[in-house]
């Protein structure tokens, strides 16, 4: 995995380093700006990713609030006699968010 990326970088860099007399201006400014591009993609991607990770604990949460609200339920007697639908509408929240 890392060695590729080592690998990768250091023939890039020796490839724009070689070729440093034959580029011009617009050429380095076309390449500074795929780089730039590539680099913002990654970003995103990782900030996507970190997101998707908290909404999956999120609905861990969501499934651990269900069980112990049962449990309570079981223990002490219903509390709120609506419980059925906040129920349906995690489920909802889950499936679809």
């Amino acid at each position: 995995g890392h060695g590729k990326v080592h690998l990768c970088a250091a023939f890039l860099k020796e490839a724009i380093q070689e070729c440093k007399d034959v580029l011009d201006d617009a050429a380095i400014t076309e390449i500074i700006k795929t780089c730039n591009v590539i680099k913002n993609e990654k970003v995103a991607a990782t900030k996507k990713k970190v997101k998707g990770q908290a909404q999956k604990s999120a609905k861990r949460d969501k499934a651990a609030e269900a069980k112990a609200k049962k449990l309570a339920n079981e223990l002490y007697g219903d509390s709120n006699q609506y419980d059925g639908y906040d129920e349906m509408g995690e489920q909802y929240e889950d499936d679809f968010f």
